[in-house]
Parts: structure tokens; sequence; C-alpha cells
């Protein structure tokens, strides 16, 4: 059933705007949401500033070790090789000698990621609905995996786990100072020949609680443009927030005007649904053409969400 836009929401007609001004059309009517940063595995970039060095700059001595066969490859191939590991593996390829440290080093891909990010294990890319929905990504205890999927002894023994980090999870900030040994959800029903949907789906309305567990089994992670080489981080809408603070969307709770707020765009995706978001627009006018500060920006999108500071 399609759902009938309100008046003030989705613009009449088309936006139109010429290359010239999308930088300033993101940098006004759109945020980056940190709740969401927040409410997974993180840890203060200040914890990390005493290993980068250790990830991102090659020794300073020559070696006479080649790469072996790897040696045959053209430079290029071998580049594009490397691209295609994930960081794990890169990184495990990047110990094998100073040769292959310096190769890794040289990929100005490789230089990007680690500025920005440092990946723990068992970590995945993830959205808000995913964590509540997306059966790869859904972790639980080894007591309730065992009961839901009625585990021998021996399944259970095959399922890997990891011990949650103790910290501050969820879009509630609930604080958890134990650690908490978690399996995959996705992994117990392969084990089951199972299948994952169908299961998560029948779930008791219960379930919700244990959701936390989703949170604290996961990471954001920004994204990798390869076309245009640039990492994104995910960008909200102001013009959404500022709909649902002035009632035109969401004044009856409907769970498509949240969805809407919520929703995390990639740079191209953001200047897609700018052409018809209203109020993204009014922000965009009442700004000068990104001249100044919109007169009706809000302060969630001004703070970068509604979380407390942690640093």
């Amino acid at each position: 059933m399609a759902i009938l836009m309100p008046r003030g929401y989705r613009s009449a007609t088309e936006y139109r705007f010429g290359d010239e001004h999308t930088d300033s059309i993101v940098r006004t009517a759109a945020y980056h949401r940190k709740d969401f940063c927040l409410s997974v595995i993180w840890f203060s970039s200040r914890e990390h500033i005493d290993i980068r060095p250790s990830i991102a700059t090659p020794f300073r001595r020559t070696s006479n070790v080649g790469l072996g066969s790897l040696d045959r490859l053209p430079l290029e191939l071998l580049y594009n090789t490397l691209l295609g590991l994930d960081m794990h593996s890169l990184f495990k390829f990047r110990q094998t000698n100073l040769t292959s440290r310096q190769t890794v080093d040289s990929l100005k891909q490789y230089q990007m990621r680690i500025r920005r990010i440092y990946i723990p294990p068992n970590v995945a890319a993830m959205l808000l609905q995913c964590l509540k929905g997306a059966p790869e990504i859904q972790v639980q205890t080894r007591t309730a995996v065992r009961k839901q999927f009625h585990l021998t002894k021996v399944e259970l023994d095959q399922l890997r786990s990891f011990k949650t980090l103790p910290g501050i999870y969820s879009m509630t900030e609930s604080v958890y100072k134990s650690r908490i040994a978690v399996v995959s959800v996705h992994q117990a029903s392969l084990i089951r020949r199972q299948q994952p949907h169908a299961l998560l789906q029948a779930q008791p309305a219960s379930s919700e609680r244990n959701q936390k567990f989703n949170f604290m089994g996961s990471c954001a992670l920004p994204y990798y443009d390869k076309r245009t080489g640039k990492v994104e981080h995910g960008m909200s809408c102001a013009g959404c927030q500022l709909a649902l603070e002035k009632d035109i969307i969401g004044a009856r709770s409907e769970s498509w005007a949240f969805e809407a707020r919520d929703k995390v765009y990639a740079r191209d995706g953001f200047l897609e649904h700018f052409r018809w978001c209203e109020q993204a627009q009014v922000l965009w006018r009442s700004s000068g053409e990104g001249s100044k500060r919109p007169t009706e920006l809000p302060e969630v999108a001004r703070r970068g969400g509604s979380f407390n500071m942690r640093e």
C-alpha cells in the first residue's frame, strides 16, 4: 500500500541544482549522526594514536627479500590483487617481510583506510535496521542459541564464540560492564540447516530484549568509494529531522517517518533525496545557499545526534 506523503514533506516539483552547489548542500542540509557509531563497539580515537604509525609506516631500511612468486606479477595486477583482500588478510600479508610491508603501505587506498579506522576482530558494517533484522549479523548467548535450535553438545561445540567488550551499547545508551560469550545465530542456523529468516520471524516478542547483543557484536565502518577515491561515513537528512520537529511527519507515530529520519545515505544518495525533501530545501534556502547556518537547523543535526558526549 502506497504511503500518502503529508504536505510540506515531499516537494511538489524536483529541486534542481548545479554541481557547484553539491558541497554546500551537503554541508548545510546533511549531518553525520554519531549516535549509530556510538551505539555499537566504539573506541576513542585517542586510544589508537600510538598504534597508527606501526600500521601505516614502512621501516626505514631496505630488504633483499622479495615477494616470492608474486614478484612475477605486473605491479598493477599485484596492486589489484591486494586491494581485493579484506583488511585482516592485508594486515597478515603486510607482516610477511619488509617488501610486503612497503608494498602494502604504498597503496593509497590502504593509507586512506587506516587513517580513519581501526578494525577490531569480528566486526560488521551496519545500519540500525540491519542490527534489528539482518540474520547474518544476529548474535546470541550460547544458552539461548542451544535452546532455540535444539543443538546437541557436538553441534554447539562447532560454533565460534567471542566475548563482548564492556561499554555503552544500543540506542538507549545502556552500560554493560561484564563480558558475555556470544555466538552467531546465522552459523547456528547453517549447522541445523534451517532458514535464518524464518527462524528470526518466529522468535517471541521477548527476544527484543536480546537485541542488545547485536549492538555488542558490531562496529560501524566507513565506506570506501573506489570510483571517487573517497571515504564516506554516512550522512542523515537534517530536513527529515526538521519535518519531525514540526510535526509534518510522525505526528501519529508512523513508523515510516522515524525510519526516514534514521536513514543513512551515501553522498550521491543524499543529493538525490534532497531534490524531493522540502524541509531540506528550506534549510538550504535559509542558509543563503550555504553562506550561513540555517535559521531552523535542528539541535540534533548541529550536535550530530542526541547521545551524550564521550570525549
